[in-house]
């Protein structure tokens, strides 16, 4: 079955897996246009469960795993108080994008945050991304008094 031919009622957002790496290491290697980060995965996998499992969720259609958003809670970097929710990683397979997943796993990200007590989330967008800055403008995120800094060191 192609991925355009799974059907809306079927999406269910649910937490990660074990069985879930292979999927999510293919779906990550579509959105980076064949690029393949497996270690990167490894390492990420490992520490999410492990932290906060429940911060980290995927979207099966059927027995496909068609996105994921991982989450995390800290404090004191940068100068925020203990207890800030980040959400660090978000994708949905090119198949289903522009249908809503993106946002429904972002709102239940948040719904997680809430019952961890965790009063407020930031994320970091890429500025010139209209698209990705409109997704979270569209679950309440607003620019936040942070700014991110950079230099170039070639």
């Amino acid at each position: 079955m192609i991925m355009s031919e799974l059907k809306k009622e079927e999406l269910n957002i649910r937490l990660l897996k074990s069985d879930d790496f292979d999927a999510l290491v293919q779906l990550d290697s579509i959105l980076l246009n064949g690029e393949e980060r497996k270690d990167y995965w490894e390492k990420k996998f490992a520490v999410f469960r492990l932290r906060h499992p429940n911060l980290s969720l995927v979207a099966t259609m059927g027995d496909r795993v068609v996105g994921y958003v991982m989450g995390n809670i800290s404090g004191w970097e940068f100068g925020v108080k203990a207890g800030i929710g980040w959400v660090e990683l978000i994708g949905v397979h090119p198949d289903v994008q522009k249908k809503g997943i993106a946002k429904q796993l972002i709102l239940e990200l948040l719904r997680q945050f809430k019952a961890l007590n965790v009063k407020v989330v930031y994320t970091m967008v890429v500025a010139t991304d209209p698209v990705i800055r409109k997704l979270f403008h569209s679950v309440g995120f607003e620019e936040g008094h942070m700014a991110q800094l950079e230099i170039n060191l070639d």
